[in-house]
């Protein structure tokens, strides 16, 4: 016989503690300010880190590795919601169906957050910095694409590509100033430049399309980063080895 597990509060008081639902946002933000929970600080923290998120996944809402979100957030990865939910999938799957990846991704997570994680322990930092340099000029290549869609004068164009992806101000003026040149370079050609100036080291090769086959390359198939086990729905992303 199974033993019986007792949750520490009953049915009953947990279902008196749930939040009411279809409450509007100047509902919310009054029953959130009654209860003392600091709404404006939380908030303005998951802003921040969507920003930071957004400025490197191109594919935001579901293929990036675990590991990239806790090195893009350093020192707050659970400030934003993707990544809670992601751990919440994790630890759902480890619990159900005892998952060994989830668990063995989760006390990585957890090794990272208690300051243990080792250098055997994640990717080199040359192979993480060659991912988040191909992952940045992705995102780059499709604001700049998105730009070339626009139409209007400067402002109208920026207001409008930061409309469309929700991306920072400064990526939707480049996009959109390199859009009124009348002799610009190929897109992928100043996504890479511009890459380069913000600190990535990409290798230089004969031609930037070469240079950005090579990076690619690095990031899908570097032997510093495995596969994600298809349990997590995230088949081809790449995860760090632990």
């Amino acid at each position: 016989m199974s033993r019986l597990v007792r949750t520490p509060l009953p049915p009953m008081a947990l279902e008196k503690s749930a939040p009411a639902d279809g409450l509007t946002v100047d509902a919310l933000i009054e029953q959130a300010t009654a209860l003392g929970i600091p709404w404006q600080r939380l908030l303005r923290s998951e802003i921040a880190a969507e920003t930071t998120m957004r400025a490197f996944f191109v594919a935001i809402d579901g293929d990036w590795p675990l590991w990239s979100a806790l090195a893009a957030l350093p020192f707050g990865p659970l400030q934003s919601w993707r990544v809670r939910d992601r751990l919440e999938a994790l630890s759902s799957e480890a619990r159900s169906v005892g998952c060994q990846t989830s668990a063995r991704q989760l006390r990585a997570v957890f090794r990272h957050l208690c300051g243990k994680s080792s250098a055997s322990a994640s990717a080199p930092a040359l192979a993480r910095h060659l991912w988040f340099a191909y992952q940045r000029v992705l995102v780059l290549q499709h604001i700049g694409r998105t730009a070339r869609r626009t139409r209007g004068a400067f402002e109208e164009r920026v207001a409008d590509v930061v409309r469309r992806l929700a991306c920072s101000r400064a990526d939707a003026e480049w996009a959109v100033r390199r859009e009124q040149q009348d002799d610009r370079s190929h897109l992928l050609d100043d996504a890479m430049q511009k890459a380069r100036d913000e600190g990535f080291e990409i290798p230089r090769t004969t031609n930037e399309a070469r240079a950005f086959r090579k990076l690619r390359s690095v990031a899908r198939s570097s032997p510093h980063l495995v596969r994600w086990s298809s349990t997590n729905g995230n088949d081809g992303d790449p995860e760090v080895r632990s």
